[in-house]
């Protein structure tokens, strides 16, 4: 009582003397909780003097300090759509007819949430150049049907899924951990790594596209496309998880688009035509996605 007396006096003396406070606690306690991708650290009633930070941990003195924790990953996949036929002399390479179209028809907001990326990302050519949005979901490792967090990315020609910068590794905010990993694409089946990935802040590099049984499904989830290359299956028209006759319908109602960016358009090269209903029916129809 004697302390509280005394700091109360002073403030209404400020006008004479000058104060200080110093850094004391008034209660010993404190916690920690999580929200969602954040996790906070704090004690009761002192300033934060001080604070430690290592790739998963945050320790701090004094009010509530919040941490974002993020694991960093490069996954490879192929779309059937875009690497068939592919252009002469880059048989390893997906097409990216949407971005080279006469005005690009690849949007700069993801067609799966609000994320944006910079147009200047789309004037990138060669291997490197991007072939469309791609949506990555990290899923837990005890309910592989529980969708944790998603993060749309843009995928190259070479079959690299990149941040939205066109270039770095894919930043997802949430803990280090053990995660199932989809990948999922608009009119392709997606598709489910058939066991867990530790994943870090240490860039985690995981290839779908060369190991049939590295998803769940395998043959069933993976279209061969040779050269040892396996790509995800085209024509999901609807996003539905399943190739059928409504898919091959809404593509026929849409036959003759010509320059748009639709899940119809099952080749990937801006047109809907009978490229892309023969590509629906003919491996891929009765089709569903493994998981």
């Amino acid at each position: 009582m004697k302390k509280a007396f005394i700091f109360i006096s002073l403030l209404f003396m400020s006008n004479v003397f000058a104060q200080t406070i110093d850094r004391f606690s008034i209660d010993s306690g404190g916690a920690s909780t999580a929200a969602g991708n954040i996790s906070i650290l704090y004690t009761i009633g002192e300033v934060q003097i001080a604070e430690r930070n290592t790739a998963t941990l945050s320790i701090s003195e004094g009010f509530i300090a919040p941490q974002r924790i993020r694991i960093r990953i490069h996954p490879i996949v192929f779309l059937q759509g875009a690497f068939t036929n592919p252009n002469a002399g880059e048989e390893s390479l997906m097409r990216d007819d949407l971005r080279i179209a006469s005005s690009i028809l690849i949007p700069t907001t993801s067609p799966y949430d609000s994320t944006t990326c910079d147009p200047s990302v789309f004037t990138t050519t060669g291997a490197n150049a991007i072939v469309d949005w791609i949506l990555i979901e990290l899923r837990d490792e005890n309910d592989a049907s529980n969708v944790l967090v998603s993060q749309s990315a843009l995928l190259q020609r070479d079959g690299d899924i990149v941040a939205t910068d066109g270039t770095s590794a894919v930043a997802i905010n949430s803990p280090s951990g053990n995660y199932y990993i989809a990948v999922r694409h608009r009119n392709h089946l997606g598709i489910l790594t058939a066991s867990t990935v530790s994943l870090s802040e240490t860039v985690t590099n995981l290839d779908l596209s060369t190991d049939i049984n590295a998803v769940i499904g395998g043959a069933l989830a993976l279209r061969a496309m040779g050269n040892g290359i396996f790509a995800m299956y085209a024509g999901d028209v609807n996003s539905d998880g399943s190739i059928l006759n409504t898919d091959i319908a809404s593509a026929l109602s849409a036959s003759g688009g010509i320059n748009v960016y639709a899940g119809s358009d099952a080749n990937m090269d801006g047109n809907i035509l009978n490229t892309d209903i023969a590509l629906i029916i003919q491996p891929n129809a009765g089709r569903i996605q493994q998981f």
